[in-house]
């Protein structure tokens, strides 16, 4: 670079590269509450005299591109963190749900809390159907008392039938849940293959980076990491390729898999890759959490009703049947059906207590050794409750399920304490600091000013040489 305009020149692109410098200032302080932003910082580089025939001298300044300040090896890590968040997430939300509808049907018991203050709890019903028991091998004759016995029998068994409702109820909300994340995370998947050739339009060629989209990017991947497990990397084209374990789903802009999801003989949702034959048995994410709460605490839950059913009706009826009604008649269980959902008493029972068969033999209808083999029978562990009274079966389940609720609620927290973590810790490099950006501010408007007053300089200098040559 040499004489005046060569100087003018430089001042020019240092003009423009300090008038760069603020725009994006600005744009950094603009989005300073946008949590999916990152800063950017203005590259600029000297410019030399290339001519052999000079010496080497700098020609001023220019702008070599917009630099995003991100550390993607934490933005992997994060996307792995939400996922684990998301499966925990989803995973309470179903429990929460089974806590609200199951919680004063089986008096929940969770570790650090009391019994469920519930009208109607098991643990309730069987001691008012114990008491009767009692009140009928005190008096054997009363129709009264045998009335009450067969009502709270009739009590508990609809309360056994009510676990079961609430137990499909919560089944199917986790199916319309499923299939709702599985349309979402397609959604994602598509916005995220556009995105993706509108940033290759944009940097196309190599002059422009296109950091707002691939902020959105970040953003969207985010998103869809906290419903799915995700693996992020770039191609040796620069096209970014994203994978589910070993399905790709996305590549560059190309769509490559989306969910297919559909209902077999059983009622039953079942996911697959639309072009892919890995299996999809998801394990992270809120589709994970789903998958998870149905197939381990919603069975167990489910498994352990039906045996608290079928434990009943194989204590009892074993023990009911054995005996005589004031008819003399015999052989007649006292509960009907083959699981919770099924479970009732004899309508015939029900319908006249006098058909109890309180009696051991029959020639004396009105004797109580039947009905108190029956309250042995009751009190004593059972092969059909895996060595358990009912009692104790009862506890194991609401125990079990209130320890789930708890120690998801426990990991939930550690978990967001960690996400917590992990962003603050990229807030901290990416994030905008405005006391920065206000240092940046005061720098590119002194040089503005200064590269300004060179080109007025500069200005004043080829005027008076004018002025001269007249």
């Amino acid at each position: 670079m040499s004489g005046l305009f060569g100087t003018l020149d430089m001042g020019n692109r240092a003009l423009q590269a300090q008038m760069k410098g603020l725009e994006i200032t600005g744009h950094n302080l603009a989005n300073v509450n946008n949590p999916g932003y990152a800063r950017q910082r203005l590259e600029v580089a000297s410019v030399y005299q290339t001519n052999p025939t000079q010496p080497s001298q700098g020609s001023g300044i220019h702008i070599t591109g917009i630099n995003q300040i991100r550390d993607h090896l934490l933005d992997a890590q994060i996307y792995s963190e939400k996922s684990v968040t998301g499966f925990l997430q989803a995973k309470k939300e179903g429990l929460d749900y089974l806590e609200a509808g199951m919680g004063n049907l089986i008096d929940l018991i969770g570790e650090g809390s009391d019994a469920a203050n519930g009208a109607s709890g098991i643990n309730k019903l069987l001691g008012e159907l114990t008491q009767n028991l009692h009140e009928v091998a005190n008096n054997p004759a009363s129709r009264s008392a045998r009335q009450a016995f067969v009502d709270s029998a009739d009590a508990l068994a609809k309360q056994l039938q009510g676990l079961d409702k609430q137990l499909n109820e919560l089944e199917s909300q986790l199916d319309a849940q499923t299939l709702t994340e599985a349309e979402e995370i397609n959604n994602q998947l598509q916005q995220l293959a556009e995105l993706n050739l509108s940033i290759q339009k944009v940097e196309r060629g190599g002059s422009q980076r296109a950091n707002d989209l691939r902020d959105q990017r970040v953003e969207l991947l985010e998103k869809l990491s906290e419903k799915l497990s995700i693996n992020v990397s770039t191609q040796e084209d620069g096209r970014l390729l994203l994978r589910h374990q070993a399905t790709v789903l996305v590549s560059g802009e190309d769509l490559v898999n989306t969910i297919a999801f559909e209902t077999n003989d059983n009622n039953e949702i079942t996911l697959s890759w639309t072009n892919d034959a890995n299996a999809f048995n998801p394990t992270e994410g809120r589709l994970g959490g789903l998958a998870d709460l149905k197939s381990g605490v919603l069975s167990d839950t489910r498994f352990e009703t039906n045996d608290l059913a079928n434990g009943l009706m194989s204590i009892l009826n074993e023990a009911h049947e054995a005996g005589f009604a004031t008819d003399g008649s015999t052989g007649r269980a006292l509960f009907t059906g083959e699981d919770a959902a099924g479970i009732e008493v004899n309508t015939a029972i029900l319908n006249n207590p006098s058909l109890l068969q309180v009696a051991s033999r029959p020639d004396e209808p009105v004797n109580n050794e039947n009905i108190s083999a029956m309250i042995q029978a009751l009190n004593t562990p059972s092969a059909a409750l895996g060595g358990r009274t009912f009692a104790e079966a009862q506890i194991d389940l609401t125990t079990q399920l209130g320890q789930s609720i708890r120690q998801t609620e426990r990991a939930l927290q550690d978990q967001q304490a960690v996400e917590s973590l992990m962003i603050q810790q990229r807030e901290s490099i990416s994030g905008v600091s405005i006391d920065e950006e206000m240092t940046e501010l005061v720098k590119y408007q002194r040089a503005f000013q200064a590269s300004a007053k060179l080109i007025g300089i500069i200005d004043e200098m080829i005027g008076s040489v004018i002025t001269l040559s007249r």
